[in-house]
């Protein structure tokens, strides 16, 4: 048996966020690729939606909301998340939150400081 040492996210003490949602469904890997090289160029960190974490893209220590992490980072970026008040009762006291959404009537620019609405590929 070969257990494998897995570093874990520390989401509650990062200062940046930079979180996922089902809006990377048409290329899961191209979107994770592209929040992870979004959260290193800021120092941050990668967060996940739960519809993510149910579909297995990312692990659970990943998950920001009711049933994930509450977190209170700098700045919290979600990239093609909806929304739901499940996942925003885990990131709305972001200091600074910038969403990236196609559909323009997404619950999550309801509460966003920054909201673009475009294809998540194309704006990040």
């Amino acid at each position: 048996v070969v257990k494998a040492a897995k570093k874990l996210v520390d989401l509650i003490g990062a200062d940046y966020i930079v979180s996922v949602g089902r809006g990377i469904s048409k290329d899961v890997e191209g979107g994770i690729k592209l929040a992870e090289e979004l959260a290193d160029v800021l120092g941050g960190v990668v967060g996940g939606s739960r519809a993510v974490i149910d579909s297995g893209w990312l692990s659970a220590d990943h998950q920001v909301g009711q049933t994930g992490k509450t977190v209170h980072p700098k700045v919290y970026i979600a990239l093609g998340i909806s929304g739901a008040i499940q996942h925003k009762a885990g990131m709305q006291d972001s200091e600074c939150i910038i969403a990236v959404n196609k559909n323009d009537t997404a619950p999550i620019f309801e509460i966003a400081d920054y909201g673009i609405c475009g294809d998540l590929f194309k704006v990040t």
